[in-house]
């Protein structure tokens, strides 16, 4: 699903430049979960933005679903991210100004899905997370841990292929956290492939795969059974 081949990505001030990453090998197949872990600064979530398409290397291949990511102009990016990629936020990213309801509808108004269909599927997602009694609040009327399911909800809206998570529980107590991460469980068994960046060693418990990132290497790699 996914190869990086001699990713980097830097910063230029004058004739200095400043490495974030660092020639990056990476394949990630389809139906994997996955963690990135490292100490603050190490890359993490420089890398799940240029995974995700929200950013672009300075160096290096980035290939999705065949598709030579590192080649397109922008509004074929764009495409892609949107037909295949959902992001969650540490700081959930909701538009406050809109309901629930409304924040969930927002990727299928992007994907222009006809009104009936629309309201099928966020019907669904509602019953399906159990915020069906939320869906007419907005985001500051809610907990964090239910701002991070609207989150998590809205990610998934689209049937994404690939869920990208950069320190989804970073804001989170302990019990909410873990409903998190057991959401991430149930739909990585149902066939989304999850990437999350993580400091955390229990998060990171949940995937079968880790990689480690030190100053923007990859500085080893460890399969869980």
């Amino acid at each position: 699903m996914i190869q990086l081949k001699g990713i980097e990505k830097y910063y230029s001030t004058g004739f200095v430049k400043t490495f974030v990453l660092r020639d990056i090998d990476l394949e990630i197949e389809e139906g994997e979960f996955v963690s990135v872990m490292g100490p603050s600064g190490a890359g993490k979530s420089t890398l799940l933005h240029i995974l995700g398409m929200l950013d672009t290397p300075s160096g290096g291949e980035y290939f999705f679903l065949d598709q030579p990511v590192h080649s397109l102009n922008e509004r074929q990016r764009t495409e892609l991210h949107k037909l295949n990629i959902g992001f969650v936020f540490q700081s959930y990213h909701l538009i406050d100004d809109l309901t629930v309801y409304e924040n969930l509808e927002t990727p299928l108004l992007y994907k222009k899905v006809k009104t009936s269909e629309r309201k099928g599927i966020v019907s669904d997602m509602l019953d399906r997370f159990h915020i069906v009694a939320k869906k007419d609040l907005f985001p500051n009327q809610l907990s964090g841990g239910q701002q991070q399911l609207v989150a998590v909800a809205r990610a998934v809206m689209t049937s994404p292929k690939l869920i990208l998570a950069d320190e989804p529980t970073g804001n989170l107590n302990s019990a909410q956290g873990e409903e998190i991460m057991e959401l991430f469980k149930k739909l990585n068994q149902e066939g989304t492939t999850i990437l999350q960046a993580t400091h955390s060693e229990r998060n990171a418990s949940y995937s079968r795969r880790i990689i480690h990132l030190l100053d923007g290497w990859v500085d080893r790699e460890e399969r869980q059974a």
